[in-house]
């Protein structure tokens, strides 16, 4: 079983969704183009929890992370994402997270007026510290994501089921999951290069013993400022130190939520 030590390693890694799945993430609540070719996303965040900084319970950390797409047709892309962080507190140095390979459809289905229906597969790659403790070997993840919009306002809702890959069903005490189960859905409300967002996170997991852990949930609200064409910044508040998404390359596993660590983050981001 993780020791109290151990966790201030896999609270960062996990933290570095909120700056980067929240933020790095929002203009997917936008029609992204579906042109042919290159396109790529590069972030940086900054992100700490409420406690003060002498206190041991402060966790604080600088992330970044890097997205390149490459788009087959209108309708198929496939992408690679990775990133790091470094840890300014406790078991300090830097660390890579999980890397992510994907192939998605964007163009599934149409549904009602604006409403798209696309799903990804991903194949993560256990590059971070986290995964290796565990052994991991790979994960599979099938998403499914209805997206729609109304005048400024957009919405989705995106059902997830991953599969992961051990070379043992437990870590010391500890039972691995095996099966992931969630639901993320999100709300955001546009104004000129203004964007607005509040997004929720639920799962559950079973371990290789066919046990099941409770549904776990965690939420947050994001603002996200258009700079320029290519440049945006994003403050985002959380109130789970937990909030995740494995496009981003973050571990992502549901048994890592942590209800009790509330966490802000600010962000850079760069779009090509």
């Amino acid at each position: 079983m993780r020791t109290n030590k151990d966790k201030t390693i896999t609270i960062p890694i996990v933290n570095l969704a909120i700056g980067l799945s929240l933020l790095t993430s929002l203009p997917a609540f936008a029609s992204e183009s579906d042109d042919a070719g290159w396109r790529g996303d590069l972030s940086a965040s900054y992100i700490a929890n409420t406690y003060d900084k002498s206190s041991h319970n402060s966790l604080r950390s600088l992330n970044w992370s890097g997205k390149l797409k490459y788009s087959l047709t209108e309708s198929y892309a496939v992408y690679l994402t990775s990133g790091g962080y470094r840890v300014y507190e406790n078991e300090t140095g830097d660390f890579f997270t999980d890397t992510v390979i994907g192939f998605e459809d964007r163009q599934l289905a149409t549904l009602g007026g604006s409403g798209k229906l696309k799903y990804n597969v991903q194949l993560t790659l256990p590059t971070s510290e986290l995964s290796r403790d565990d052994e991991l070997e790979s994960r599979v993840r099938l998403a499914l994501n209805y997206a729609a919009d109304a005048g400024q306002v957009s919405y989705f809702i995106s059902p997830r089921l991953a599969k992961n890959f051990h070379r043992y069903q437990t870590a010391g005490e500890k039972s691995l999951p095996e099966w992931l189960v969630s639901l993320n859905a999100g709300i955001a409300y546009q104004w000129d290069k203004l964007t607005l967002s509040a997004s929720l996170l639920g799962g559950t997991s079973w371990s290789y013993q066919h046990t099941r852990q409770d549904w776990t949930y965690s939420g947050a609200v994001s603002a996200q400022w258009q700079i320029t064409e290519h440049f945006y910044t994003g403050l985002s508040l959380s109130n789970s130190g937990v909030y995740f998404d494995a496009e981003q390359g973050t571990v992502g596993d549901i048994d890592l939520f942590n209800d009790d660590t509330t966490v802000y983050s600010l962000s850079l981001g760069y779009t090509f």
